[in-house]
This record gives C-alpha cells, structure tokens and sequence, in this order.
C-alpha cells in the first residue's frame, strides 16, 4: 500500500529582514505599526557595548519618541525579572515592544509583551495556547545566533523559586517583524559564539527527527544544519567574519522556523531539567546531551541520521570552512558519523562535552530520577521519535557526566 504523506500545518507569520545595517529600519517598522512609545527591553552588557545608540537614533529619526529602556535582563531572565519590566512598560504607557539581544532577552521581551497588552499578571497565561488575541506589536532583534526566538512561538523563563522553567507558547507569541542584522553579532565572545551555535543545531537535529516533522521543516534543518557545521567554527574563531556570521544568524533563524512548527526532542527536554535545577547555560548543555539523545534515538532514526550526513557531506564539499577534517570521520557508518561530527564540531569550538566540566555536581541516583522525572514530563519530549523511559533518560544522564 501506498504511503501518503503525513498531513501537517506551518505556520510563520513573522516578516523576516535580513542583511547589514538593517537594524537600522527598526524606527520606520515601529511607525508602520502605528506605535508612538515603544519599550527596548536588552541587557546592561550590550547598552555599555554600545549597540543600542544607533537604534534609539533610528527611533528618533523616524519620529519616534524616545524608547523606554529596560536594560536590566539576566543571562537566565526569570518571572521577577517580567514583572518588574511590565511594571515600568505600563508606568510610562508603552504601546509596543522592542528586543534587543540574545535568547534571553528575546524570550523576556515576549513575556512582557503579554503583560503589558492585558494589563495582568504573566503567569495567568503560563503554558501553552492561553493566549486568545493578538499583542502589541513586537520587533525581535537578536544579537546572538541561537536560540531562534526571533522567529518563534514559544518563551522559556525561570521560576528560581521552584527552581523550574516557565513555558509560555502561543501562536499570538510570534514576533511581528525578525531583524537579523549580522554585524550585531560581531562583538559576541568566542564561548557565547560556539554555545548558542550548538543550541541552533541541536535545533535543527532535533527537529529533523521529531514525531511531527513535516517537508518545510526538513528542508529548512538540512539548510540550518549546512550553514552551522559550515560556519560555526569560523564565526567562533574570528567574530569580525560577517560572512560566517551571516551565515550562522540564518542558519539560527531557519532552525528555529523548523522547531516551532516540527518541536524538538529528548536533549531538549533534559537541558530544560538541569538549566532550571543548576542554571547550566542551555546551548552548552544542549551541546553536551546532544550525542547521547541522539545515539539513544538511533535505531528509531538511523535512516534521517544517514539521509543528513549524506546530504551535508555532498554540500560542504565546496564550504567556506578551509578545514573540514572535523566533520568528516570515516569509521562509522553514515548515521554513526553524523553523530561523530557533532562530538568534532563540539570541540572544535571549544564547548564543554561533560555535565561535570559545567559544574554539575557529582548526582544520587535518587538525584538522577528527580530530574529524569522533570524531563519526561517536559513538552519537548513528546516530539522525540522514541519513547523514553526514567530508566533511559537516568542512563542519558550517567554518560554524560
């Protein structure tokens, strides 16, 4: 019998800018929208970097009144972080969102989006499809190449009380407009660089295999994962490279595309455990469960595995990467090498392959099954092609140590 191709819906409803000094429109998007006030929502580090000058100038040169500043996200926003920015978003009547930054500040500038349209508490729409109208329009500008949160419907912020991530997914949670201006990128350090590189493949990987993977989504994650094991040790090595770094900020954006409508996996569900319990950065922690989850899937996806090797193996021939000797190992076979090529790519930028070396501490097994617990009731997980179990995800767990 004849199979049919799965049915599926792809949904993207955010207008995507792309190229040099395209940063530089926001102030005539932001007119477009019919807004007046908006609130820049970033981080101290970028504002004494510099980088919001040249926006704020945008702003007032397209009539804009000067933005609201809140420049006070940390590297792991959390809901207090939200409230105090809505507070300061209603005080001085904001009518439309700015985010200037990484994974972060995008997921803390959608979250304050909500906030500021209702006029109530955030955590009354936590979870996923809560919202029932449109926001005020929000502009996503990021300054990393990662997270993908430019493109995407969902937002991850942390509970440190319950020392927990908060999920808040909704269609109505898409950014209006993505700026991806590539010379934002090119102060970011070398560690940043590689860590939410390999936070945009684990993507791309994820998403290639997951339950609900569609053609849109494939297409988009070969490309990604082209663009990423083809550029990431350049844009790593020499931040100034805006070739490798335009590369890498699309590669994100297209990984990102492909997660929001195919979901992510096992790996993700296991960096969202230990980067609400230990604060692990989630790229590095995604990029040391990322060979595991993916040889724990293995026999369920040793097909895609083999079909993105081949594919990436053709493609990269003529890459922009002088030295490729990384990527290709020759001992295994094709779905065996790709995950080969990941632990490669992974050192060849420098990022951590062990929990122990981003100081998890040495687990109980009684420890261990807490967090195998909290990561299989996680949403990621139930996009992952193999059914997991506690014991397996324990198992994950001791070998990645």
């Amino acid at each position: 019998m004849q199979q049919t191709m799965q049915p599926f819906t792809f949904h993207t409803p955010t207008r995507i800018s792309f190229g040099e000094d395209t940063a530089y429109g926001v102030g005539d998007i932001v007119a477009e929208f019919g807004a007046s006030r908006p609130l820049l929502v970033t981080d101290a580090n970028l504002l004494k970097a510099g980088l919001l000058g040249p926006i704020i100038e945008a702003l007032r040169e397209a009539g804009i009144a000067e933005p609201v500043i809140f420049d006070q996200v940390p590297p792991d926003s959390d809901i207090t972080c939200v409230r105090n920015a809505v507070n300061i978003a209603r005080a001085a009547s904001c009518d439309s969102v700015i985010g200037l930054g990484g994974g972060s500040v995008l997921d803390t500038a959608k979250v304050v989006n909500i906030g500021l349209t209702f006029g109530v508490d955030v955590m009354e729409f936590e979870g996923m499809n809560t919202l029932t109208s449109k926001l005020l329009p929000f502009i996503a500008i990021p300054t990393t190449a990662g997270t993908g949160s430019e493109v995407s419907a969902v937002a991850m912020i942390k509970d440190h009380v319950e020392h927990k991530k908060l999920l808040f997914g909704s269609r109505f949670l898409f950014p209006d407009v993505a700026i991806l201006d590539p010379k934002l990128l090119v102060s970011l350090p070398p560690g940043l660089t590689a860590s939410t590189g390999l936070d945009a493949l684990t993507h791309a990987i994820e998403s290639f295999v997951a339950m609900t993977k569609n053609s849109p989504s494939d297409a988009l994650c070969l490309e990604s994962m082209k663009l990423i094991f083809g550029n990431l040790p350049r844009a790593t090595k020499d931040g100034t490279d805006l070739e490798a770094r335009s590369a890498m900020l699309v590669g994100s954006m297209m990984a990102g595309l492909s997660f929001t409508n195919a979901g992510v996996g096992i790996v993700h569900a296991l960096a969202h455990a230990f980067g609400g319990r230990f604060g692990t950065h989630h790229g590095v922690t995604n990029a040391i469960f990322l060979p595991y989850g993916m040889e724990f899937n293995l026999e369920a996806v040793s097909d895609k595995f083999d079909m993105a090797y081949n594919y990436l193996c053709v493609v990269m021939r003529d890459s922009a990467e002088p030295s490729k000797s990384w990527f290709v190992s020759g001992k295994g076979d094709s779905a065996t090498n790709l995950i080969q090529a990941v632990r490669n790519l992974n050192s060849a930028c420098g990022v951590p392959s062990r929990l122990k070396d981003i100081k998890v501490p040495e687990l109980s097994e009684t420890e261990m099954i807490e967090l195998a617990e909290i990561a299989i009731t996680d949403p990621a997980i139930m996009f992952n092609p193999r059914l997991a179990s506690i014991e397996d995800l324990v198992e994950i767990i001791k070998r990645a140590y």
